[in-house]
């Protein structure tokens, strides 16, 4: 394969790459103490004026640091990789670890002797008891904890803390400035009267947007200062003059509207780290960059202020500032989003809102920009639509997903736009449509949704109806009772059983997810909401339901594979052949097939999902309408619940969970990820994967479908594997399946870095819906990782 160009400029993205791989990430505590004081001083107000005060304080007092070579300037923190701790809403997370973050095998974050006192002496005094984590774990529904505890769901601890899983304004930002949001917010104020009733707590709130826009205005200004105390004391000339050009572009951003391209993306990204120092949650998603940045990359080019080459180094810049920050999570939920990722998802292709090709030049820029960083951020997505946007355009596509770094993820734009009408959002809005997160699909400043609120365990359902509601590992009634399996006479009431596991799971999570939703109201972010249009007309906070679009949570599956495969398993061998009777198969699996090596032989014979058999798709097809309609069938007081299939790498600790399954899954091992099927039971190709996957119903997960793919370099190096595989990818679009995203590397490889990890500190995978440092990750994952099925051809 071809080698990428090398351009002068590289050899500033290699110094600036190389500080943020030698850089440990270490637990940040400087805006945490700074939110703890300023929630001191301001005792007595209304919560979103404390939270605005303290906002606007962080960004007043916060350490301002511009690192050497940097042209696009901003961090979150006071450290190149820190993980920031949001107070208010989770300190105590960080107190059940405080002798174990430092060591933990998920994310460890290295925690300093003097933070550890400030958060002793300073942070836990302070806001004991009044976090809104603390108050979920009283508040959740018992029989929903109880499954929780034993592995059949999962509620997202960063969903209890945060809000995230957004894309912002980011072109409104853009486009007027704090300057331009700030005069909205004043014409609102002047509708208003403080003698009807409601309109104190509008005016209250409007003010709390004010303080906060002022602080990202001031935080602009603190690093235009910064710059030019830099330039005073810089001997090297050409350095001094991009740090007075850095002063110059802060001292209009983002107070003022972006006036070039390079004003542009600083506006985006100071704004960028302003929310996530709000507070500290995964998937705040640039979204289409390539559609708000082209009007100023072609007026620059055309007034000659800037060429095709000094905006790649820009682009460029702003991928290694994307991954520094690191996302700080507790030691449960790093096991689920292992590798520090912060799932900054950015976007480009697809249609434009008259269903036209949107494809144009920054489209291009920002897929070599992750050519050439080759960063573990940002989580780079494309959106292609077969019918409008052009083979050019797929062919560069297919060329960086053969680079091997994991991106960009692949989704198919038809079904894209389907998951976003089915979530109500008119035509004309829907084509607007960006990945989020992992491959959630989102709307810049109105949609408000918890995308992946919580995910359950398909492979517990099972083990349930055969255990009449009891967990193998734990010994406990788990879940309810659906009778002894061993008196069903039929497949018909095994899998009538199974469905009310589910069934059983999924009213877990939406009796949690509803308490979720009423702490949540204590959660406000008008750094966040200023940039959502709604949320400033109706002065109504993002956690409050202001986006202009509200949705219920994103409810997620995981173990699509083991469900299938263990239904078609009883079937076959218990029912229809009546080649073990259930009391034996039963006995099998208690004992992990250990004495029954014929059982486990006729369950890994047994049909298997991703092999394009008829009846193994049809109950496909089946059993995720059945679980797309239950999902669907539940509301929350902001809207309709949604269905994911997305794992991030929560297959693996919910395999710790469940015991061996009819499957011929042994007990303890990760659960099938995403949609992909079990680790070597695809036998018959990629083509027929891809024609098994087309059963689920895609555009009604409209959290969005994952389809994991690892093909070997083989592939990769063969002369027709471009061509292969823009074919391929077409023919996942004609089959109307939503995404695919691949690792492109040799098993023996990853068995090297995992020997050898100080050899291989770069080497980046794909996880589930993001991309991670391979070395980073726990051995589970990267177990999980190596046993994927090798592709060495596309058939």
């Amino acid at each position: 394969m071809a080698a990428i160009e090398r351009k002068p400029y590289m050899d500033r993205i290699d110094r600036l790459k190389q500080r943020v791989l030698k850089t440990k990430p270490e637990m940040d505590l400087e805006n945490a103490i700074i939110l703890t004081k300023g929630f001191q001083e301001s005792e007595g107000q209304p919560l979103c004026i404390r939270k605005a005060y303290a906002f606007k304080k962080q960004c007043l007092e916060k350490t301002v640091k511009i690192w050497g070579d940097e042209l696009i300037v901003g961090n979150a923190g006071s450290k190149q990789r820190g993980g920031i701790l949001s107070v208010d809403t989770c300190w105590s997370v960080l107190d059940e670890e405080l002798d174990t973050i430092s060591t933990r095998p998920y994310d460890p974050f290295y925690l300093r002797p003097e933070d550890r006192k400030a958060f002793e002496e300073i942070i836990r005094p302070y806001w004991k008891g009044r976090s809104t984590y603390e108050q979920w774990l009283v508040q959740c529904p018992d029989f929903a904890a109880t499954l929780r505890d034993c592995g059949a769901l999962y509620i997202n601890r960063k969903s209890v803390r945060g809000w995230g899983e957004t894309t912002a304004g980011y072109s409104r930002v853009i486009k007027e400035g704090m300057e331009g949001i700030k005069a909205h917010i004043h014409k609102v104020l002047d509708t208003l009267d403080i003698t009807r009733p409601g309109d104190y707590e509008k005016i209250e709130y409007l003010k709390a947007m004010e303080l906060a826009a002022d602080g990202i205005s001031a935080l602009g200004h603190r690093y235009a200062a910064e710059a030019r105390k830099l330039a005073e004391a810089e001997p090297d000339e050409k350095r001094r003059k991009e740090l007075l050009q850095i002063a110059g572009t802060c001292d209009q951003v983002p107070e003022k509207p972006a006036r070039t391209f390079r004003e542009a993306i600083q506006s985006m990204y100071i704004y960028q780290t302003c929310i996530f120092m709000e507070q500290n949650a995964a998937s705040y998603n640039p979204g289409r960059m390539d559609q708000y940045l082209y009007p100023f990359y072609k007026a620059d080019i055309e007034a000659g202020r800037l060429t095709e080459e000094e905006a790649q180094e820009l682009l460029d810049c702003l991928w290694v500032k994307f991954s520094e920050q690191c996302l700080f999570q507790d030691q449960v939920t790093a096991q689920f989003s292992a590798g520090y990722p912060m799932f900054q998802n950015v976007c480009c292709g697809g249609v434009d809102e008259r269903g036209m090709d949107a494809v144009n030049d920054v489209s291009y820029l920002i897929l070599q920009a992750t050519a050439e960083v080759q960063l573990y951020q940002p989580s780079l997505s494309v959106r292609y639509n077969m019918a409008k946007n052009p083979s050019s355009f797929l062919k560069k596509i297919a060329e960086v997903i053969k680079l091997g770094t994991g991106f960009p993820a692949f989704h198919n734009d038809e079904v894209g736009i389907e998951m976003l009408l089915n979530k109500g959002i008119p035509l004309k809005e829907a084509y607007n449509w960006n990945p989020c997160g992992c491959v959630e699909t989102n709307l810049e400043g109105k949609q408000r949704c918890y995308t992946a609120y919580a995910d359950f365990n398909l492979g517990s359902a099972v083990e349930f109806a055969l255990l009449n509601g009891k967990s193998r590992k734990y010994g406990i009634q788990a879940s309810e009772a659906t009778g002894d399996p061993t008196a069903f006479n039929t497949y018909e009431e095994f899998e009538e059983a199974v469905k009310e596991q589910i069934r059983y799971e999924l009213r877990g999570t939406v009796a949690s997810s509803h308490v979720c939703d009423d702490i949540g109201f204590q959660r406000v972010v008008p750094a966040l909401s200023l940039s959502f249009y709604e949320c400033v007309e109706n002065a109504k906070d993002y956690a409050w339901g202001g986006a202009k679009y509200n949705l219920g949570n994103g409810i997620d599956a995981i173990g699509v594979a083991d469900l299938i495969n263990s239904l078609i398993a009883v079937k076959k061998l218990v029912f229809d052949e009546k080649k073990v009777t259930m009391q034996r198969l039963l006995d099998a699996l208690d004992a992990n097939f250990v004495g029954y090596e014929d059982v486990k032989k006729m369950c890994d014979e047994a049909p298997k999902y991703g092999n394009d058999d008829d009846e193994v798709n049809e109950l496909t097809g089946d059993m995720f309408c059945f679980i797309a309609d239950y999902i669907e069938s539940f509301h929350s007081k902001f809207g309709k619940m949604t269905p994911g299939i997305l794992p991030v790498s929560g297959n693996t600790p919910f395999g710790l969970e469940v015991g061996a399954l009819p499957s011929g899954r042994l007990a303890w091992k990760p659960l099938a990820d995403g949609v992909s099927p079990n680790q070597g039971t695809d036998t018959e190709g990629m083509g027929a994967v891809l024609k098994s996957i087309s059963h689920i119903p895609h555009g009604r997960f409209n959290q969005g479908t994952l389809l994991n793919v690892k093909m070997d370099t083989v592939f990769r190096d063969s002369p027709n594997s471009t061509k292969e595989l823009m074919n391929y990818l077409r023919s996942l679009c004609s089959l109307g399946v939503f995404h695919t995203q691949f690792n492109v590397i040799d098993t023996e490889t990853l068995k090297e870095a995992q020997k050898h990890p100080e050899d291989y500190n770069g080497l980046l995978v794909r996880v589930a819906g993001y991309t991670a440092y391979f070395t980073e990750l726990g051995k589970e994952v990267q177990d999980d990782i190596i046993s994927r099925t090798s592709h060495s051809n596309i058939c």
